[in-house]
């Protein structure tokens, strides 16, 4: 029974209050005696409410950061709700300049302990939130505090080397400098508290050079030196981070800490988006929780939701260039929105509902509809192969290029990748900081010299995309190290290229991608199958279209750019060089793209 229910009424959690009463900056004491202050709305009158948690670095005021910031719409699904500033962050108090991902463990399970106490709170504690917030859940879960009983992280960060800082062994440069300057602002705020005029100039420049990142310009080099993260208290953790070879850092650290599923005692509702930043690492925390969570509660109880959706971009029908249809948009998953929907899901959780049987939501883009899963990956899934075939001329036109069921024996494929010169970022599962991310068409990159394209015929009949593909692909280059990147593209019967999926591995990392360490250098002119995880996806390729592959070498800034040298953290553009890329596709070397297909039933 949940604390003072033997002394106060049972509310009915699926009355809806019409009156709330509101405080601001109610003060909540961590063990260290450090105040966090909180927004608290509680439905008027006697009574225990269960708790929503919501813990941001962002401000807890800023209605900007979307429906995990809205107080009362929160308090209006029958809960108390409490959005609380975390440690060295607005409100509240703390020492020193913000340390993202590496305070949050014990401040989370205090916090929990302190919303349960509240006379007005039942004992009963979940936590909501998207992005970082996503991350104080799990920083929180895995401190098995007494009185939480579920979460619900959308698109929250996973592990360090598959999701956040870096990609297949690559710095996610546009989102990592973007975010960091981002933060910055209020760090520079409470550093410079008492001194307004080096306030004014301090946040004048990072103004400037966060307004030059917008802009697209990602050109400085070394990134050890990267100058828009140059300002006090602001870079420190990520320069650390890109400098760190073994891993051993609190940041990295806290992140894998996380992900400790074993930990966690409660059920989460993960949410997540195909376009999304973190798309792999939801589907990995939803894989981690269903085989390795604590009870068997934890395991059975949690759910996964995914749709056609970014990081940056909302939960709507419409991303990029592409349109999803009216039940693209989240609110055709429940009438209250996302909101709603995870104060459904913790109200089942409180009255121990017995889980779905089919707990996986997945929005099946091209068919434009919801369809309710078992599992993930899905049983039924068969992998089909397509191969890379050409006369040797893949770059010269979009015709050259051949995706085939039967492998055939041909010339390879090359091209000259220029860090001078890299592809630029053309949509995809990045922030969106530079230029619109999510589905767009294609054409505007695919004639480049640079971009290795390859078309299969147009579809007889519907093919279905459903989990990650992986492009194995045999390439040399000719010095140590370099990059490659696959697209998987759905191409319309007018020519319109959307992009579906993509994927980045560096030539060193070819062997651990996920695992921190120098990595070992590639031979010149050594053929290597580099294994090439694409984003999860749902996609329906419709009769009529046709399934294209982009290979190249860059995306940028999204991904900072491979010098194609052996020693890059230091180096500048001129320490660089021009690296030789060759696709081979001989009978010891088939280059192909492993597609997860399902069978489709319209």
């Amino acid at each position: 029974m949940s604390v003072g229910a033997e002394t106060t009424r049972q509310v009915d959690l699926t009355i809806r209050p019409t009156q709330l009463i509101v405080e601001y900056d109610v003060p909540s004491s961590m063990r260290d005696g450090v105040v966090l202050r909180c927004d608290i709305a509680r439905p008027a009158g006697e009574g225990r409410w269960p708790v929503i948690l919501v813990r941001t670095p962002y401000g807890k005021e800023r209605p900007t950061m979307g429906a995990a910031l809205n107080l009362t719409g929160l308090a209006r699904q029958g809960f108390v709700a409490i959005i609380q500033d975390t440690r060295n962050r607005y409100s509240s108090d703390g020492e020193g300049d913000f340390a993202p991902f590496t305070g949050d463990f014990e401040d989370g399970e205090d916090s929990i302990a302190w919303a349960a106490s509240l006379p007005y709170s039942s004992g009963d504690v979940c936590m909501y939130g998207t992005s970082y917030h996503g991350y104080t859940q799990w920083a929180a879960a895995v401190q098995q505090p007494a009185a939480l009983r579920a979460i619900v992280p959308f698109m929250s960060p996973a592990l360090p080397r598959r999701t956040l800082f870096f990609r297949g062994g690559v710095l996610e440069l546009e989102g990592m400098a973007g975010w960091f300057c981002l933060i910055g602002f209020e760090s520079l705020r409470r550093r410079y508290s008492e001194d307004p005029v080096s306030l004014q100039r301090a946040t004048a420049a990072l103004v400037a050079d966060f307004q030059n990142l917008m802009r697209g310009d990602f050109s400085n080099l070394p990134l050890a030196e990267f100058e828009p993260l140059r300002h006090p208290g602001i870079g420190d953790h990520l320069f650390d981070v890109i400098a760190a070879e073994d891993g051993d850092l609190a940041v990295i650290r806290s992140l894998e800490q996380t992900q400790e599923f074993e930990k966690v005692l409660a059920p989460a509702l993960i949410v997540g988006g195909w376009y999304d930043y973190f798309s792999h690492g939801t589907i990995d925390q939803y894989r981690g929780m269903r085989e390795r969570a604590g009870t068997e509660l934890a395991r059975s109880g949690t759910q996964l939701v995914m749709g056609p959706w970014g990081h940056s971009t909302g939960l709507r029908h419409m991303i990029g260039e592409r349109n999803f249809g009216v039940f693209g948009a989240f609110a055709n998953l429940h009438p209250d929105g996302e909101i709603g929907e995870a104060a459904e899901f913790m109200r089942a959780r409180l009255s121990e509902h017995k889980p779905p049987q089919r707990p996986v939501k997945i929005f099946v883009m091209g068919a434009n509809v919801w369809r309710e899963e078992a599992e993930w990956p899905i049983a039924r899934t068969r992998y089909q192969s397509l191969y890379l075939a050409s006369s040797g001329d893949a770059a010269c036109g979009l015709d050259n290029g051949r995706l085939i069921t039967d492998f055939e024996v041909g010339p390879p494929d090359s091209f000259d990748y220029d860090p001078a010169d890299p592809v630029p970022t053309w949509g995809g599962n990045g922030l969106g900081l530079v230029g619109m991310s999510g589905p767009r068409d294609q054409r505007a990159v695919e004639t480049r010299d640079d971009v290795l394209v390859y078309t299969s015929d147009v579809l007889s009949e519907d093919l279905e995309v459903t989990g990650s593909a992986i492009l194995e692909l045999w390439a040399s280059t000719d010095g140590e190290d370099t990059d490659f990147i696959a697209c998987l593209v759905d191409v319309q019967p007018d020519g319109t290229a959307f992009n579906i999926a993509e994927g980045i591995l560096r030539g060193r990392y070819r062997d651990s991608p996920d695992d921190f360490g120098p990595g070992s250098p590639m031979v010149p002119g050594e053929p290597y199958l580099l294994r090439i995880e694409l984003s999860p996806t749902s996609n329906l390729f419709r009769a009529g279209h046709r399934v294209r592959v982009h290979v190249t070498s860059s995306n940028f800034p999204r991904w900072a750019r491979n010098l194609n040298i052996w020693d890059q953290r230091s180096a500048t553009l001129d320490d660089g060089r021009v690296a030789h890329q060759v696709i081979h596709h001989d009978a010891t070397h088939p280059s192909r793209m492993v597609l997860p297909v399902l069978p489709h039933t319209r």
